[in-house]
């Protein structure tokens, strides 16, 4: 198998644990000493800072899902295009596009740039 085929292979688990099991995405999609960019956020630095932002999400809408509608592996990254959807405060069903550029070391993630509208995130807005 191929660093591509890897790849894109761990990114699959990455999303199945998004929308099962978020301690267990951090721990085991991430490498120990990841950093992350999430446009209009801070800096994320290391598995327990992402437990902690997760927490936030999940709390604001514990429907969430995530969805890859396309993912693109080059090298040691893989461009992810997605969809986030869950229930608003007001109960109104919310679908928010979002897109990452993930890099990996050793099939976990090192780097992860996260394009979304903060806005439309539940917990972030």
């Amino acid at each position: 198998m191929s660093v591509q085929e890897t790849n894109l292979k761990a990114v699959e688990q990455w999303i199945d644990n998004y929308n099962n099991d978020t301690d267990r995405m951090a721990t085991e999609s991430y490498a120990p000493d990841y950093v992350a960019q999430a446009m209009g956020l801070a800096t994320i630095e290391g598995v327990d800072n992402l437990k902690k932002l997760e927490d936030v999400v999940t709390a604001a809408a514990s429907d969430r899902v995530g969805k890859i509608v396309k993912a693109h592996s080059a090298g040691d990254s893989v461009i992810v295009e997605a969809t986030l959807t869950y229930t608003n405060s007001e109960g109104k069903k919310i679908e928010t596009p979002w897109c990452a550029v993930l890099t990996f070391r050793d099939g976990k993630i090192i780097s992860d740039h996260t394009y979304l509208d903060k806005t439309l995130w539940p917990g972030l807005g």
